[in-house]
C-alpha cells in the first residue's frame, strides 16, 4: 500500500479510500508528512460521499521522545464546585496551548460548557496525573499512562473511580470523549440525531501496534468540507488500525495545530470572523498535547 512507503517529505500521492469507508472507492489527493521522530501527519483530500478536508495524526506511542500533556487545572481554590465561576479549567485556543506548552502538535479535547472562560469539562480531564474533572454519565475518556500506554476508560458518574474492567490502569493524561465509536475493532455508533448529522469532528484511538490515532474532519464549510457522521468517522478510525476510538469535541472546536517549527493550524476551523471567513479558532477548555523529537534527516 502507498500509505506504507517510507516518504521524507511531504508528498502527494493518489489513494483509493479504504472499502470500509464507502462502497465506491474515488481516486483522491493525499499528501504525507514526516514532522517529527515517530509522527506521520497526512492531509487528505475526498470528493465522495460529498467534499470533504482530513488531517490523520499517527504518533509511535513507543517512540523515544514521545510524551504528551493535557491543559492543567486552573489552580482554582473552590474547586470544582457548583456555580464556581472560574471552573476547572480556564479556555484557550488550541493553538495558544500549543505555543505555550512548547509542543509539537495539539490537538482540542473535551465537550465543555461554552458559557464563561473558566469553565467545567464535560467528563474525565486528567494532567500529568492531576485529577480536573470527574467522570461524566457513562462517557468514556482515553488515558496514557506515564509509559505511554494507552487505554478507554470509563467509570462513576462525578467520581474519578474506575469501572472494574480499568483496574490497574494508571490515571495519567486522560480526556472524555461523548462516545466510544470504535470497540475491538468495530464500529459502534448510534443512531441519535447527534450521531446521523455531518458536523466537523475530532476523534482519538489507537491501534494495536501501538499508534495513536487523532483525527479531524473539516466541516460547515460548502465545497470544501462538509464534515461526517460519527459513522464515517469510525470508518476513517478504522481505516487507519484503529481498536479503539472515542468521538471528542467537534463542530467549532475541531482543531489540529503544529509546530513545524513554526505553530500554526493545519486544519480550516469551521469558526468564522467578522467577513465571514472560516478559520477563527474557538477557546476549547482541554487540548492535548504532543511532544516529540526532531525527525533524523
Amino acid at each position: 500500500s502507498l500509505r506504507r512507503l517510507g516518504f521524507a517529505a511531504c508528498v502527494v500521492v493518489a489513494t483509493s479510500p479504504g472499502a470500509s469507508s464507502q462502497d465506491v472507492a474515488v481516486p483522491a489527493a493525499e499528501t504525507v508528512a514526516r514532522p517529527f521522530a515517530g509522527v506521520v501527519v497526512r492531509c487528505l483530500t475526498r470528493a465522495e460521499p460529498r467534499p470533504l478536508r482530513v488531517h490523520v495524526a499517527e504518533i509511535a506511542l513507543a517512540e523515544a521522545g514521545v510524551r504528551f500533556f493535557v491543559t492543567p487545572g486552573n489552580g482554582d481554590p473552590n474547586g470544582p464546585e457548583p456555580g464556581d465561576p472560574n471552573g476547572e479549567t480556564t479556555r484557550q485556543t488550541t493553538l495558544d496551548f500549543l505555543r505555550e506548552q512548547h509542543a509539537q502538535l495539539a490537538v482540542n479535547g473535551t465537550f465543555f460548557d461554552m458559557e464563561r472562560l473558566g469553565t467545567d469539562n464535560k467528563g474525565l480531564v486528567v494532567s500529568a496525573g492531576d485529577q480536573i474533572s470527574p467522570f461524566h454519565r457513562n462517557w468514556p475518556a482515553l488515558n496514557l499512562d506515564q509509559r505511554n500506554a494507552p487505554a478507554i476508560v470509563r467509570g462513576t458518574h462525578d467520581t474519578f473511580a474506575l469501572a472494574e474492567t480499568n483496574k490497574g490502569v494508571e490515571l495519567f493524561n486522560a480526556l472524555a470523549g461523548s462516545d466510544q465509536i470504535v470497540t475491538n475493532g468495530r464500529a459502534t455508533t448510534d443512531q441519535r440525531e447527534f450521531s446521523l448529522t455531518l458536523h466537523p469532528r475530532t476523534a482519538a484511538g489507537f491501534t494495536a501496534d501501538g499508534r495513536l490515532i487523532l483525527i479531524v474532519v473539516d466541516g460547515r464549510q460548502p465545497g470544501y468540507s462538509e464534515g461526517v457522521s460519527l459513522a464515517e468517522l469510525a470508518s476513517l478510525m478504522l481505516e487507519y488500525g484503529c481498536q479503539q476510538a472515542l468521538n471528542l469535541d467537534g463542530g467549532g472546536s475541531t482543531t489540529l495545530a503544529i509546530a513545524d517549527p513554526e505553530p500554526r493550524v493545519l486544519n480550516s476551523p469551521s469558526g468564522k470572523d467578522e467577513q465571514g471567513n472560516f478559520g477563527t479558532l474557538r477557546k476549547t477548555a482541554a487540548n492535548l498535547a504532543v511532544f516529540a523529537s526532531p525527525a533524523s534527516p
